[in-house]
């Protein structure tokens, strides 16, 4: 026989689980879920820039083969909702960086296959993407038009007017902004002149404050440790553009080591002779080889391209220079490369 008082504490009881939260564990969110959580940043990386899927989407609902997806796991693509991209020339084609894959897909032709669609598939930037590109000729947008690899690095090959088609055939240096729009705009050239020769004065002066600088590395600090002083090497580089008034940017670093230990000097030169310091921020790169001078952000002032170096580690970085703060700041890079 069941007592009365059983009856209500058995009711108390239900009572109490029925009015209870759910305890279910919370759910992940699928916009914070990463294409591959285990692997490492690449080295241009910035803070919290991980790679991510998107949340939504059709063409990540539609299912990979296995193959496919297997590869997929070794995709990092940039992150969702960024704008700013690295454009470059590479086999006589341009090419837009979006990532880097962890894996060899060029081994066969159903690697590259399942690779090429994996990517499709998967990318936050896809395939028909238009991007403003601007380079040293000027800026035109371009379309993504096939997906490719290079080095390890996921990139879109790009198309544009013929005049870049033939660009990207000729043998000069070739590094560029890809901005990722939604609205088209007419090609607009670039009115700075850099290829016209420096005067004697001005290459001369250039000359006299390459080998003051080298002379301030030398007598300054030096590596704390004997076999890094066995190892010291200068290197020097500078492009001619229009930074304002200034006509060069030079750099001049000492080095020691597989770029272990550096000491770096990049200033600006105007036409007077005039040396303007310049601080640079690139995250962990540390010495730079200047390569070209163009208007990368549209602010009518010169920015530089670089081949940026950290120990074990570079990438092409792009530097914006705002003339007010006298800066140096990372505005994108791309096709990053580590020694093993």
């Amino acid at each position: 026989m069941i007592h009365v008082r059983h009856l209500a504490m058995a009711g108390v009881a239900a009572l109490t689980v029925s009015c209870r939260p759910s305890e279910r564990p919370a759910q992940p969110d699928t916009a914070e879920l990463s294409v591959s959580d285990t692997t490492p940043s690449p080295p241009n990386a910035r803070p919290g820039n991980a790679s991510r899927r998107p949340a939504t989407g059709p063409a990540n609902l539609v299912p990979l083969s296995p193959l496919a997806d297997s590869i997929s796991a070794y995709l990092v693509f940039a992150p969702v909702g960024e704008d700013w991209f690295l454009a470059s020339m590479r086999n006589r084609r341009i090419y837009v960086d979006i990532g880097r894959v962890d894996a060899e897909v060029r081994r066969d032709s159903s690697r590259a296959a399942a690779y090429r669609r994996a990517v499709e598939m998967r990318s936050p930037v896809p395939l028909g993407t238009m991007f403003r590109l601007r380079g040293p000729r000027g800026a035109e947008d371009v379309k993504a038009t096939a997906v490719e690899t290079w080095n390890g690095r996921i990139v879109l090959r790009v198309t544009g007017s013929p005049a870049l088609d033939s660009l990207a055939r000729s043998k000069s240096i070739f590094v560029a902004t890809a901005f990722r729009t939604d609205s088209g705009a007419a090609p607009v050239a670039d009115s700075c002149v850099r290829d016209a020769s420096l005067s004697r004065q001005i290459s001369g002066r250039v000359q006299s404050v390459r080998d003051s600088l080298m002379q301030e590395l030398r007598t300054g600090p030096q590596p704390p440790y004997e076999r890094l002083q066995r190892k010291l090497s200068f290197a020097s580089s500078q492009v001619v553009g229009c930074f304002g008034a200034a006509r060069v940017a030079l750099s001049v670093s000492l080095k020691a080591g597989n770029t272990e230990w550096v000491r770096e000097r990049i200033v600006l030169i105007d036409t007077l002779g005039k040396v303007t310091s310049l601080r640079v921020t690139d995250y962990r790169f540390r010495a730079h080889e200047l390569l070209v001078a163009f208007d990368a952000d549209g602010d009518g002032i010169d920015d530089i391209a670089t081949r940026a170096t950290a120990e074990r580690a570079g990438a092409t970085t792009v530097l914006s220079l705002d003339l007010k703060t006298r800066r140096l700041t990372r505005l994108v890079a791309g096709f990053a490369w580590e020694d093993q």
